[in-house]
Formats: C-alpha cells, sequence, structure tokens
C-alpha cells in the first residue's frame, strides 16, 4: 500500500514540477502570488513525502506504536509528553502567532489549516528523515541528537530566510519577531521534541508535534487560498546579497505603524482587516 502511495506523490510531484517549468520559471516575483507559491509548496511536501518513504520514516509513522504501555504508566514520561505539547501549543499557537503582521490578508480558517497540516506533516516527515539518516552512521544517541541538532539549526534559517518566507510563505515578520521566533518557539522546539525523540523513540509524537507546530503558524499568519488575488503591495524586502535573504518588513515606526500592534508602546491605528 505504501508503493502506491509514494507512486502517487511521485506523479504528483511530475507534474507540479512540470507546470512550474511550463509556466513559472520565467515568472517575476515581484509581489506574492498564492497560486504559484501554493504550486511551489505542493513539490516541497511531495519531495519531503517521498524522502520519508525511502528512508522508512513513513512506515514507522504507521506502524510503529504511538507510545508503550510502559511509557504510558511511567509519570516522567506523561509529564514530559505534556510538557511538550504545552510548549508547542503555547509557542506557535500562542507567541508565534501574536507576533506575526497579517497585513490585509483574510482569514480563510480551513484553507491555512490545510496548508498547515500538509507543511507540518512534510517537515516532521523531513525533520524524522534526517534522525533516521544520521542515526545510520552509528554515533551514541547524544552525538546523534548533537548532529541533528547542528544539521536542522542550519537548515531551517536558511532554507525560511533564503526561500520558504519568500516564494512559498507570505510576509509574516519583522527584524524583530524573526529574533523572537528564533529563540522563543524554534529553537527551544527543536531542543525539547529531539530530546523526547532521543529518550523514548516515539516517532509519531516528534511528528505530530511539528504538525500542530505548523498548523499553527498557518493559522497565525492567515495563509491564503491558491484562487486570492496576488498582493497588491509588495511587502516582502530582501537584501542585496547573494543569495538574497528576507529582511521581515520594515515598518518606518513600528510604534505607529498599522501592521505592528506587538511593539511594545505601539499607539497605531489597528491592526490590518
Amino acid at each position: 500500500m505504501l508503493d502506491i502511495f509514494a507512486l502517487a506523490i511521485a506523479a504528483v510531484l511530475v507534474v507540479l514540477v512540470g507546470v512550474w517549468f511550463a509556466r513559472y520559471r520565467q515568472h517575476p516575483w515581484d509581489i506574492y502570488y498564492p497560486k504559484i507559491a501554493w504550486l511551489r509548496a505542493g513539490i516541497y511536501f511531495c519531495s519531503c513525502y517521498l524522502l520519508s518513504y525511502w528512508t522508512g520514516a513513513m512506515e514507522l509513522l504507521l506502524t510503529s506504536p504511538i507510545a508503550t504501555a510502559a511509557q504510558l504508566a511511567s509519570p516522567s514520561w506523561l509529564l514530559f509528553t505534556g510538557g511538550l505539547y504545552l510548549f508547542i501549543f503555547v509557542a506557535y499557537a500562542g507567541v508565534w502567532s501574536y507576533f506575526t503582521p497579517v497585513f490585509e490578508r483574510q482569514s480563510n480558517r480551513l484553507v491555512s489549516a490545510v496548508f498547515g497540516f500538509l507543511w507540518g506533516s512534510s517537515s516532521g516527515q523531513l525533520f524524522l528523515s534526517i534522525w533516521l539518516l544520521v542515526g545510520q552512521l552509528g554515533m551514541p544517541e547524544w552525538g546523534t541528537w548533537i548532529v541533528i541538532f547542528l544539521i536542522l539549526g542550519a537548515y531551517q534559517p536558511n532554507w525560511h530566510n533564503i526561500y520558504w518566507d519568500h516564494y512559498i510563505a507570505p510576509e509574516h515578520d519583522t527584524p524583530m519577531t524573526q529574533k523572537i521566533k528564533a529563540l522563543g518557539c524554534h529553537i527551544p522546539n527543536l531542543a525539547i521534541a529531539l530530546t523526547h525523540l532521543t529518550f523514548y523513540d516515539n516517532y509519531f509524537i516528534f511528528f505530530s508535534a511539528q504538525v500542530i507546530a505548523c498548523l499553527s503558524a498557518a493559522l497565525g499568519m492567515r495563509y491564503p487560498a491558491p484562487w486570492v488575488a496576488p498582493s497588491a503591495l509588495n511587502w516582502a524586502r530582501t537584501t542585496n546579497t547573494r543569495p538574497a535573504r528576507c529582511t521581515g518588513y520594515l515598518p518606518k515606526d513600528p510604534l505607529t505603524d498599522p501592521y505592528t500592534p506587538f511593539y511594545f508602546g505601539w499607539k497605531g491605528p489597528g491592526r490590518g482587516s
């Protein structure tokens, strides 16, 4: 069954790449285009799913128990697992979403939730695939933890800063919120979730934590549907370096800007609708 599913994902990937190559490869990215963003995101999702299938991560998620009887009877396991989920929810549904400018994007919770699930399920499988690949090096468990933390710690900010936050995600940051989210959400998420995985080998719990994180983030940024019209204004800014990096939205005065009510002392007219 997994073979058929993987074959279907591969077919979808071929179609998406073909459409992008034929119609959008030369398309200028002067403003945010939701339709093309969904297309690029679909290519990423399919690639992560196929990597998961190839490494065996997908099979582990489907065949391994969510938790063992011994773990369910362990107060330390229950406390750690509950703490992990509580942190993920507070960090992403709370902190991440609060410090996210949404500009004039309309809320479509169903569309945002669908995108968030696809984003989280693909990213969770990507991280788990890396865990399995590094694990084949035969290092002690904590050596594996350190290597994976360094790999994902380098991959995540660069992937988002150079590509994801410009070509797939609509603008949802300022220079200040980038720092807050990195230090308050992403780095501790990675450290806590990897530690839980190292201690307990609960693959689905690790995976589901990333689904919750991305689902919360997609809802928080009001991820637009593919049929929504392109942005009237280009909120995104990038550096002049090679490769270009997203700077986040640069308000002239964050204390009065209508899209930055999360700045301490803000006295602006209100958040975008």
